[in-house]
């Protein structure tokens, strides 16, 4: 009898990676089943799947991301999941958090059944990359309870996943004793072509693609974009939606910048076209985000485009081993807005390419498949 293996997600963003370790499960002889939800954290919309072995859970929308509504959301989530999960009874669980109340109900699952291997998956570092220190402040109590929740999991789990070393490093207590990998995003291949080059013209072009919202560090790129335009010509593309894409707009061109704002685009071709007109991709985000990796920086260097970044852990140390794109002093805004305005042509090509060069010695599905071979 073939053995089970149960993967869990909650949402839609994870599918190609689950897909990934369901191809390394099947490899190792397990019948797989995939659970996940039916709305979209994305477009805030009801969809569906198309992933063998795939269900969905029915889940309640949202429309904020920090609202009761999603608290509600995950834990109704968390909920039918697991009555699936008894009903299934895996002999292997994999379950990607967040949210940390599929860890916690992970672990409980562990602890009445001990001979199944529980295997988490740490995409995301929640509450740690909570983007308002006041918050954090003032919800104390309730920040250390859903710190709990994953960490309560994480002491029955036999092995786990990090998204970045960086996550590693800040759960290195928790994770003694257990097999721990870093296991990246990944992109199937690079979008732009093997020999990428500068955008011709006057304008310094940059790109800012993703959710606009309270993890990115308005004031930093509005002024880096006024030090910028007293120096040359600047457009910024942006590509997504959010809360606070109008601020967004509002405030480069009150910076002096042209933008030109596409809306969400997620065929790779036409973003692609997009990133071919800059010179560098938006990669900076708050002081008090924790995160090592970010699947914009990942979409940029598969295109080809350098990053203005200002992500520890993982993305900083390998943009500067690279040279692939520069890192932003907030202590001296003027002196980043010199270095990428003063850029040449030939430059910017050459960041262009070890960008390149970084994606794909690092990010590519081989080197995934590579971490998950142990999986089993």
């Amino acid at each position: 009898m073939a053995k089970r293996a149960v993967c869990i997600s909650c949402f839609d963003f994870y599918d190609h990676r689950v897909e990934l370790v369901m191809d390394q499960l099947r490899n190792q002889g397990y019948e797989c089943t995939y659970i996940t939800g039916d709305f979209s954290h994305f477009s805030r919309q009801k969809y569906k799947i198309d992933v063998p072995g795939g269900e969905q859970v029915p889940t309640i929308p949202y429309h904020k991301n920090m609202s009761v509504t999603r608290i509600l959301s995950h834990l109704d989530f968390t909920r039918k999941v697991y009555a699936r999960v008894a009903e299934l009874q895996p002999d292997l669980l994999y379950v990607m958090t967040p949210p940390n109340s599929l860890c916690r109900r992970g672990g409980r699952y562990k602890k009445k059944h001990p001979n199944v291997t529980f295997a988490v998956d740490i995409y995301d570092l929640w509450p740690e990359t909570f983007p308002s220190s006041k918050a954090k402040k003032l919800l104390a109590l309730s920040f250390a309870l859903w710190r709990w929740e994953r960490d309560a999991g994480l002491k029955y789990a036999d092995i786990v996943y990090s998204e970045c070393d960086l996550y590693r490093q800040v759960l290195q207590g928790q994770l003694r004793g257990k097999r721990v990998y870093t296991l990246p995003i990944c992109r199937e291949g690079a979008t732009c072509g093997p020999d990428p080059h500068a955008p011709e013209g006057e304008a310094l072009s940059l790109c800012y693609l993703g959710t606009v919202g309270e993890l990115l560090d308005m004031d930093v790129v509005a002024e880096l974009l006024r030090q910028m335009a007293a120096l040359r010509p600047v457009k910024l593309h942006i590509i997504g939606e959010g809360e606070n894409r109008q601020l967004l707009v509002d405030r480069a061109q009150a910076a002096g910048a042209e933008v030109i704002y596409h809306g969400r685009i997620y065929d790779s071709t036409e973003r692609q076209a997009i990133f071919d007109q800059c010179h560098f991709g938006i990669n900076i985000m708050k002081t008090s985000v924790l995160v090592g990796l970010t699947m914009k920086s990942l979409d940029y260097l598969a295109g080809g485009l350098p990053l203005l970044n200002t992500i520890e852990g993982d993305t900083r140390s390998r943009v500067a081993s690279y040279g692939a794109g520069i890192e932003v002093n907030r202590g001296d805004l003027a002196q980043t807005a010199r270095q990428a305005a003063g850029m040449t042509g030939e430059e910017n090509t050459r960041m262009r390419q070890n960008a390149l060069r970084l994606f794909t010695e690092n990010y590519s599905v081989e080197r995934v498949r590579g971490v998950l071979s142990d999986l089993r």
